[in-house]
């Protein structure tokens, strides 16, 4: 049995052999009720994205400004990201937004990357994801976190060549970390940096709305 916490909305998730009873494993939790209230306590908060807080955008804080007066949807500029209409309405937007350059940055990054990997996949889906940055199947579709456009571009960067160096090898063996330390930014002391960045800061982000 297995205990974790969901980062984004703080559910205790629980998974156990179908031959544990729901008994035993009501049991098992309160065994870890320390760890628990404990792992609960050390969750960041939870960001608002209203009027007056900030987004991460490509690894930098903006600010976002409310126009209730202005008919322009939402953009970005050097001010932060103005969202129009009712502010009832501006997390939805911001989020909208958000997946919309989501989109855009991962897809130009897929594309980048596969042909200097010489790695094309069969096919690229984001996702709301509530463990891992992103997944590849046998069948060479690759998940990635929409997530990530918050990210700086060489931890997206990261995620997107570990990724695509699963085409080649479907594994975590020394030729599939050789392949991706080939084609990160300063080789494996760039994907060691990237990967304590998500450790550190990854929690944060699915903590964003």
């Amino acid at each position: 049995m297995t205990l974790r916490i969901d980062a984004q909305d703080g559910s205790v998730v629980v998974t156990m052999p179908e031959r544990i009873s729901q008994r035993q494993g009501l049991a098992f939790v309160h065994q870890h009720m320390d760890w628990i209230t404990s792992s609960l306590a050390a969750l960041p908060e939870k960001r608002v994205l209203a009027d007056g807080h900030e987004v991460m955008i490509e690894g930098s804080p903006v600010p976002i400004l409310h126009e209730p007066d202005a008919r322009r949807g939402t953009w970005l500029d050097s001010d932060g990201l103005h969202v129009s209409g009712d502010a009832a309405h501006t997390e939805r937007r911001v989020k909208d937004f958000l997946h919309t350059l989501a989109k855009e940055h991962l897809s130009k990054a897929v594309a980048l990357h596969s042909k200097r990997m010489g790695l094309v996949p069969s096919r690229v889906d984001l996702r709301e994801v509530r463990s891992r940055w992103g997944s590849c199947t046998r069948k060479g579709r690759i998940m990635l976190s929409w997530r990530l456009v918050m990210t700086p571009p060489e931890i997206r960067d990261y995620v997107v060549i570990h990724e695509l160096a699963h085409l080649q090898h479907f594994d975590h063996s020394a030729a599939f970390w050789s392949l991706v330390d080939r084609f990160c930014t300063n080789g494996r002391t760039g994907r060691l940096a990237a990967e304590r960045w998500l450790s550190q800061n990854g929690t944060a982000l699915l903590r964003a709305a």
